[in-house]
């Protein structure tokens, strides 16, 4: 295949080839594909062992025995075995003869067997022996297997076993063995060794200072196969790929307080959720946003209480808090811990800071001012909300009293607009001149304001274009004196149909 860059890639399957009989009974074989692999090494099996000091695509064997190869770097991918010289054998081969494997994975153990054509297949046996355990286990018999294992062979060569899940308790040797109808069994020993291994993060300092390095480093107890690629995890989350990766390490320069957290890793091409206990990275930094807050805002007044608090971000915590008074050039210590507190006076107004200070450094605040009222801003401050108080009372009451005025004032305007209504509309209203008569003009001021009339007679005068009937009757009369006015009064006698008004003079 070709990819996006021009490179021609080429896939091959290694397979080994009787290519000739020398001279006392050796048989040059071959580890042949179908591209070539130029200079690489190559490594030999026989009986799936390792031959030692055997490097060429091509060597020379003796006896009777089966044969494999891979190309060096790549062991993990040998080729199917076979008899050499090509008669009957019997054989086992696995793909591998130990590797490690990380908990919580599958694995697939890639197998193949052999045996004289003329005999036939019964049984096939996958058998494990624990760690420090000289006891064997059936895994499979068949196809029936024992939970978390699967038998992917068959009856002819394929022998392949896989392992889900693997915990802790897969770590040890393991083997297959298959007996033939006509009684031979045949074991493959030894079999191959599988270790088991968890992810483990180490720190060359699970404590650093801000400004620092880290080294973390993604740790199994034995090596895994494939040269694996390892993913880091903060806090559970991916790491952004600005952080420095080397094969299974992360280095995290100059470390900040931002660097702190739970970091995992994990391995490429494995379920993502295979990452095991997190290793805390703790930064230490000195106090930083070191900031005063003062409970009285503004100007204060004469033996007021003010209480000063010093606030910071600091790893360790701050463990001692100081406090200055700055005077010209000089700065006066004034107290420690976080809060104090003061009455105002003059002595004691100026600027203040805090000094916060833990394990790792200091760092000083900003300065605040607390500053002593004037004795006349002090009165002016008291005595005009009193002032402002009094005058919003008088403008509601006046509001309120012109408004009740308003009322009556209405009140009236509309009983009188009434009176004249009816009058107005009446034609049966008559008109009468009652003119008081006082027996001695020397006593008219001593009656002027009695309202009895004592001697009095009344006209009647009704207009000549007024009829009244015979048959009206007076059932009441109001009369209604205005004192203190002209001698004019003004009577009012209704009758059942009419009004008649008299006028008193």
């Amino acid at each position: 295949m070709t990819g996006k860059s021009g490179i021609r890639v080429s896939v091959t399957d290694l397979t080994v080839k009787e290519t000739g009989v020398e001279k006392s009974n050796y048989t040059k074989v071959t580890c042949s594909a179908s591209c070539s692999f130029g200079d690489d090494q190559y490594v030999w099996y026989k009986n799936g062992q390792r031959l030692q000091g055997k490097t060429t695509a091509s060597i020379l064997v003796s006896g009777k025995a089966s044969y494999s190869c891979a190309v060096s770097g790549y062991e993990a991918l040998r080729s199917p075995a076979v008899c050499i010289p090509n008669e009957q054998c019997w054989v086992v081969t696995y793909s591998f003869s130990n590797t490690c494997v990380l908990m919580g994975s599958s694995l697939d153990i890639h197998c193949t067997y052999l045996h004289p054509v003329n005999h036939r297949i019964k049984t096939t046996v996958w058998f494990a022996k624990e760690k420090h355990s000289s006891v064997r286990k059936d895994l499979c018999e068949d196809r029936k297997c024992i939970s978390q294992t699967e038998y992917l062979g068959n009856k002819e060569n394929n022998c392949t076993l896989r392992l889900k899940h693997i915990t802790e308790g897969h770590s040890g040797e393991y083997g297959f063995r298959f007996t033939t109808a006509e009684g031979r069994t045949e074991e493959g020993l030894p079999g191959i060794t599988i270790s088991v291994t968890a992810l483990q993060v180490l720190m060359t300092s699970e404590t650093v200072v801000e400004g620092e390095r880290v080294t973390l480093s993604c740790s199994t107890t034995c090596s895994l196969s494939n040269n694996p690629t390892f993913i880091w995890y903060k806090n559970g989350q991916l790491l952004s790929s600005n952080h420095t990766t080397r094969d299974n390490k992360l280095q995290l320069n100059s470390v900040s307080s931002e660097d702190s957290g739970n970091y995992s890793c994990a391995v490429g091409g494995h379920d993502e959720s295979l990452f095991f206990t997190a290793v805390f990275l703790n930064v230490r930094y000195k106090p930083k946003s070191v900031t005063v807050s003062i409970s009285a805002s503004g100007d204060m007044g004469e033996g007021d209480t003010v209480t000063l608090t010093c606030s910071s971000d600091a790893n360790p915590p701050v463990h001692n808090y100081t406090w200055y008074m700055k005077t010209g050039a000089e700065s006066l210590v004034r107290g420690t811990g976080e809060s104090i507190s003061f009455n105002v006076t003059s002595d004691t107004s100026g600027l203040y800071y805090c000094q916060a200070q833990n394990e790792v450094g200091s760092q000083t605040s900003t300065e605040v001012a607390v500053q002593l009222m004037k004795q006349d801003s002090v009165g002016v401050t008291v005595i005009l909300p009193m002032i402002i108080t009094i005058l919003l009372i008088l403008v509601v009451l006046l509001i309120l009293g012109f408004m009740y005025l308003r009322k009556k004032n209405a009140k009236l305007s509309a009983g009188t607009r009434a009176m004249n209504i009816n009058t107005q509309s009446d034609p049966g209203l008559l008109y009468a001149t009652v003119a008081k008569r006082t027996a001695d003009p020397t006593q008219g001021a001593a009656t002027r304001d009695q309202d009895d009339v004592q001697d009095a007679s009344v006209q009647i005068k009704r207009p000549k274009t007024q009829t009244t009937p015979e048959e009206d009757s007076v059932t009441y009369a109001s009369v209604q004196f205005r004192r203190r006015s002209a001698a004019t009064r003004w009577a009012f006698l209704h009758t059942t149909t009419n009004l008649t008004a008299f006028q008193f003079n």
